[in-house]
């Protein structure tokens, strides 16, 4: 009779994983090249492009640098009125204020008070673009009192207005 166990994978997979070869240089580890990335950046300094600069998000946020990134969002907020910007500069100013760790909404409590105005200025500003992922974000920070005073009151209004969207 033919051996058909399918669950026996001895034959194919190796006893131990050589790790030297699956280690990645996070410094210099991109899905683009250098090239790719001086035209994105071209893109967004001159065209305000959005698929370019959702190029650089991916870029400098596998990098962690949130400071140059910063750059980007503080263009595509100021200069091109994106919401995507305003919702970069309150995430990359988080983040800054952070070590540079991964961007998350509860850091905003633990950032100090001028960068925390600073962000959330941004943040106000994408809202008022009916920009919805800084409505959300809004919404979750005054519903939760996430370094703000909790007013359930505004966050409900911007409930609602997403729920209208």
């Amino acid at each position: 009779m033919e051996n058909t166990d399918t669950n026996n994978t001895d034959s194919i997979l190796p006893d131990k994983f050589d790790t030297t070869k699956i280690i990645i240089d996070t410094d210099t580890a991109s899905a683009f090249n250098k090239p790719q990335i001086e035209e994105f950046k071209k893109n967004v300094i001159n065209k305000g492009d959005p698929d370019s600069f959702v190029k650089l998000i991916i870029h400098y946020g596998n990098l962690s640098d949130y400071k140059e990134l910063y750059k980007y969002a503080l263009i595509m907020a100021n200069q091109y009125n994106s919401g995507d910007g305003y919702s970069m500069v309150f995430e990359s100013i988080i983040a800054m204020n952070n070590n540079d760790e991964y961007y998350d909404i509860t850091d905003l409590a633990k950032i100090n008070e001028k960068a925390k105005v600073e962000a959330l200025k941004y943040l106000e500003k994408g809202a008022k673009l009916n920009d919805i992922n800084c409505m959300s974000k809004l919404q979750e920070i005054y519903r939760n009192g996430i370094g703000v005073e909790r007013d359930v009151k505004k966050a409900d209004e911007l409930e609602k207005k997403i729920e209208e969207m």
